[in-house]
């Protein structure tokens, strides 16, 4: 089973064991297949990674995905990145100290993306490639030491709050917290 990547040691086989993000009341509303990917997403991993660690095909982990998207009412990608930051461990201060490395239009595509814009909207509304404003996505992650887009939120969690402000899941208690 795929989980996120906090540790905590398991002593009957010495690997690290990592709670799952996703609260039980979010949990219940998945399958078991579903909960196991959304965990891994929520952690920040890739899609294609998981579909190689499930021995599945990527479109098959691609409609679990948005089958479980649409279960717990996140509209867009970046909701569920958003998600994954609030629901994880805040990140290292230093990681946060590294934002005055980017680049004038790297911190332009980095505030776009934490609005919840996809590259291709940003391109779009910038008037440049998408080719372009997907390579200063990777330039900027690789400079801020970031593995996943729910990193990217993880710098900005009040960002990640403002974007799930309306989310229908912030209703229960032990998530709004």
């Amino acid at each position: 089973m795929l989980l996120p990547n906090h540790t905590a040691t398991n002593t009957r086989d010495q690997e690290p064991t990592r709670p799952p993000l996703l609260p039980p009341q979010l949990s219940a509303r998945l399958t078991p297949t579903e909960r196991i990917i959304m965990q891994a997403l929520l952690s920040g991993q890739e899609l294609t990674a998981i579909a190689w660690k499930l021995h599945r095909d990527i479109r098959t982990i691609s409609s679990h995905k948005q089958r479980a998207m649409a279960r717990l009412a996140l509209t867009s990608n970046a909701m569920l990145y958003a998600l994954g930051a609030l629901l994880g461990p805040p990140l290292p201060a230093e990681i946060a100290a590294r934002r005055q490395l980017l680049a004038p239009r790297e911190r332009l595509v980095l505030n776009a993306l934490l609005n919840g814009h996809c590259v291709t909207d940003i391109a779009h509304q910038q008037r440049r490639s998408v080719k372009t404003v997907s390579y200063q996505k990777r330039q900027l992650m690789q400079k801020l030491g970031l593995k996943s887009e729910v990193g990217l939120f993880a710098l900005e969690p009040q960002q990640a709050r403002a974007l799930m402000a309306d989310w229908s899941g912030w209703s229960e208690p032990a998530i709004a917290g």
